[in-house]
């Protein structure tokens, strides 16, 4: 357990109209309980399914893939961008984004001089996605769902924390993405998942990182891991890991603590990655979870 704390916020239900502080300090006016939202990008959709706010949603944005039923949803836009014009078509009440790409925050300018509410989302980490959870539920009037929906991730951190206590130390490689001409993609400090291995008993090799980084093959058998996870959108046999030039040298490769896991959900930050925690946990430790 990496030891961080989820923090809490001590919000208690109030009536509308009411106020929230965004993700990038903003004060957000909510006159009104919000029954037509528009919501940009895959873990707040989530977040929004967790909180059993789908029926208030009427349109969202980004490559959304699950829950199946969001992607029945109108769509404002993608990776290409978002047009105001086509979130205003839809009447919302309420509009979510994330500070991921330029095109969504013009939303919060264009949607703030027509007085419609625009909460800003960011999950850098772990805390912020329990953080979120709480924000959107004030924002929109579900503080109790918030409130159980937190309580029951945090009971499941807390579950896997305890089965890992005492094992032993696990220095852990996550690939994210194996790029071309050698480079590789993982992530340090400052990222979901670097907060999601340190709850599954496991120590980042590339903490000294911040964020998403690419690394080459050269500063990954320098730091020579314990286990290799690599997330995979289709996960092939592990041994294609083991044949990459010089990788049977690595101490993972020699010990067969190589692990591939579909990537899917590990790399959005939203309620799911308490499921990512306890797969990491079970890839570091599985004499726990036998």
């Amino acid at each position: 357990m990496t030891g961080i704390s989820l923090g809490s916020t001590g919000w208690t239900a109030s009536e509308f109209p009411r106020e929230v502080i965004d993700a990038v300090g903003r004060h957000v006016r909510i006159p009104r309980s919000p029954e037509r939202i528009v919501v940009v990008f895959p873990s707040n959709v989530e977040l929004l399914w967790a909180l059993g706010l789908q029926d208030r949603v009427v349109a969202i944005g980004g490559r959304v893939r699950w829950p199946e039923s969001a992607r029945a949803k109108p769509s404002i836009g993608g990776s290409l961008g978002y047009s105001a014009e086509a979130v205003a078509a839809h009447r919302p009440d309420m509009v979510v984004v994330t500070p991921s790409h330029h095109s969504a925050l013009t939303l919060v300018d264009a949607f703030e001089r027509a007085e419609v509410p625009v909460v800003v989302l960011a999950h850098p980490d772990l805390p912020s996605v329990m953080r979120n959870i709480d924000l959107l539920g004030r924002a929109t009037g579900v503080e109790g769902a918030a409130h159980a929906l937190r309580a029951a991730l945090e009971g499941r951190l807390q579950t896997i924390a305890r089965q890992v206590a005492d094992a032993p130390p696990c220095s852990v490689y996550l690939e994210t993405a194996a790029a071309a001409r050698g480079a590789f993609q993982t992530i340090g400090t400052g990222h979901y998942a670097n907060d999601a291995l340190g709850w599954a008993g496991g120590r980042n090799v590339f903490a000294d990182l911040r964020g998403s980084q690419q690394v080459s093959a050269e500063a990954i058998f320098v730091r020579d891991p314990n286990v290799i996870i690599s997330l995979q959108q289709s996960p092939k046999d592990l041994a294609h890991i083991a044949a990459r030039p010089g990788w049977h040298s690595l101490r993972a490769v020699k010990t067969g603590r190589v692990v591939v896991l579909e990537r899917g959900h590990k790399l959005i930050p939203g309620p799911r990655q308490i499921e990512a925690v306890a797969e990491y946990a079970r890839a570091m430790h599985p004499e726990r979870f036998s």
